[in-house]
């Protein structure tokens, strides 16, 4: 069994990461233009979730 892709393998992988490329860079363009204020680590816990009655932690 070869390691190596075939040419048409290799054209199929540079497609996909082309368009995950391009994904990414659109996703960046509308969080540049949309920032969103719950991005980050934030993180959210409801006020009668039982977390917050643990005297332990």
């Amino acid at each position: 069994m070869s390691d190596k892709l075939t040419k048409e393998q290799q054209q199929e992988l540079e497609q996909i990461a082309a368009e995950i490329e391009a994904e990414a860079i659109q996703m960046r363009l509308d969080y540049e233009q949309n920032p969103s204020e719950e991005s980050g680590s934030v993180v959210y816990i409801h006020p009668d979730a039982e977390f917050l009655n643990d005297e332990e932690e």
